[in-house]
């Protein structure tokens, strides 16, 4: 099962914006913006703070190739002016955006879509509480996709 969300930004409603994390931090979600081109790519991570979500962001087998420096380019990056990731990946978080109140029980709101969730979607800080038609919870389920 894959979990979207939508969301609000800077006025505009935003729909299928794919979830890191989903189910694993009580609905604490951040939108991380990845710039660089004409238009960004947008993802919503689920963490306990921003920090922390760009370590989840680093470690998503999906989507770590937005920050996470490939090998074949480390030696364009200077190890003493670099940022490292959870696993100490070398992180380029030049075009990287994260926006959320980290005061805030939802650091930036949105509403999750997704296979057995109602059509109206549901509030993130919901979904562990939802009742799965099948014998796995939704983390473990979606551990396996991500």
């Amino acid at each position: 099962m894959a979990i979207s969300a939508t969301a609000t930004i800077n006025g505009v409603e935003v729909t299928d914006i794919p979830v890191v994390n989903p189910g694993n931090w009580f609905g604490r979600t951040w939108l991380c913006e990845i710039g660089g081109s004409m238009e960004p790519i947008y993802l919503f991570i689920e963490a306990d703070s921003f920090c922390s979500a760009i370590d989840e962001l680093a470690d998503s087998d999906t989507h770590r190739h937005h920050i996470v420096v490939e090998h074949d380019d480390l030696d364009d990056y200077a190890p003493e002016e670099c940022s490292f990731g959870p696993s100490g990946q070398i992180l380029d978080l030049d075009w990287l955006l994260l926006h959320g109140d980290e005061s805030k029980e939802v650091p930036f709101p949105c509403r999750y879509f997704g296979d057995g969730l109602p059509e109206g979607g549901i509030d993130p800080t919901e979904l562990h509480e939802w009742e799965w038609e099948s014998d796995e919870t939704p983390t473990e389920e979606l551990s396996q996709l991500l």
